[in-house]
């Protein structure tokens, strides 16, 4: 196998600078040398041996909404369980903003990293160079990158993930099982991957029992309450006929049960309701939100573990959801406050 002199020649650099370069020194190499040594190291086939170098325990992690009850949530699994190993964590927050992602992703590129955790808001048309440049910057420097909510597609990553198609698709099936034929569905931001999934899974349960796809019943929201209830108020206006919204989020969905009653229906007599998250507060609010649970604290959990385990990195686990019914959709349905966990 080539050495590090092979590398230099080939490069036109000095020994030291290689050096420098792939065995991540922190000493100061300009952007440009150091991309013009990784790609001859990547000609020639070379590989820098498995931790030369003494790494901090430090993790990284990015999140696309911080405040966000979900990812508070996933955060908290994630803070408690590097906090049991001993590592520092140093955490990034997109505001669903692509270039703020890859903005932290650069900056944290140069620090002694242990692993990398991503739950990305990189838009499809986008993810082959963007996880092509984690590769090159991460992964060839033998630090982990595990993906969160999304199975990882890319040979080297690990995921810890939910079934957002399915997830979807039981949302909507269990209001169909109701009853309602006319189903509007407020969707995620509709570059967000997860959103498309989410979708997809609407689009199969109405398939199911032979309802066409319409388009005039699906309205774009951000994930958060604001836009639940604008887009509810949308499309009660355009579809007089509507009995039942599913949202693509548990945030949506509590703003459209707000729209609801504005508009003097009551759920579930005349409209029901149905989110995804099984948030603490979709238990509380009235009436109670039918959703789907899915484990964001355990995922955090597990993605640390992940990262500490040489032999589960470039896994992908999924992780089981249920359906939880609640008042929005069953007026018969238990009512129980959860009380824990916000």
């Amino acid at each position: 196998m080539p050495g590090m002199r092979e590398v230099a020649k080939r490069a036109g650099v000095s020994l030291s600078t290689v050096s420098a370069v792939l065995s991540d020194s922190g000493k100061y190499v300009s952007e440009e040398i150091r991309e013009k040594v990784m790609e001859t190291a990547r000609e020639l086939g070379y590989r820098l041996p498995e931790r030369r170098k003494k790494k901090d325990k430090i993790m990284a992690v990015v999140l696309p909404h911080i405040a966000s009850t979900f990812f508070s949530n996933l955060l908290n699994g994630i803070e408690d369980t590097v906090a049991e190993n001993g590592y520092i964590l140093v955490v990034g927050n997109s505001d669903f903003n692509f270039e703020k992602e890859k903005k932290f992703m650069k900056m944290i590129r140069k620090q002694a990293l242990c692993g990398i955790l991503i739950d990305t808001v990189c838009p499809v048309t986008e993810e082959k160079e963007y996880f092509g440049y984690i590769k090159q910057t991460f992964l060839e420097r033998q630090i982990p990158v595990v993906m969160l909510e999304k199975k990882a597609g890319e040979a080297g990553f690990g995921s810890v993930y939910v079934d957002h198609e399915k997830n979807a698709y039981m949302a909507t099936h269990q209001l169909l099982e109701r009853g309602h034929r006319h189903i509007g569905h407020i969707a995620g931001r509709m570059d967000n991957p997860l959103s498309l999934f989410r979708l997809q899974g609407y689009k199969r349960a109405l398939a199911e029992f032979d309802i066409p796809y319409s388009v005039d019943l699906v309205a774009e929201g951000d994930f958060t309450p604001n836009s639940g209830y604008m887009m509810a108020k949308e499309l009660i206006i355009r579809n007089s006929g509507m009995t039942a919204i599913f949202a693509a989020n548990d945030q949506m969905a509590i703003g459209a049960v707000k729209a609801v009653h504005s508009e003097g229906k009551k759920i579930p007599d005349e409209f029901a309701v149905t989110g995804i998250d099984n948030l603490s507060v979709s238990s509380m609010i009235e009436p109670s939100l039918t959703t789907i649970n899915v484990p964001t604290y355990q995922m955090g959990r597990i993605a640390v573990k992940m990262l500490t385990d040489s032999d589960a990195k470039e896994k992908n686990i999924e992780l089981p959801c249920n359906l939880i019914v609640r008042k929005s959709t069953n007026k018969l349905a238990a009512s129980e406050w959860e009380l824990f966990g916000w």
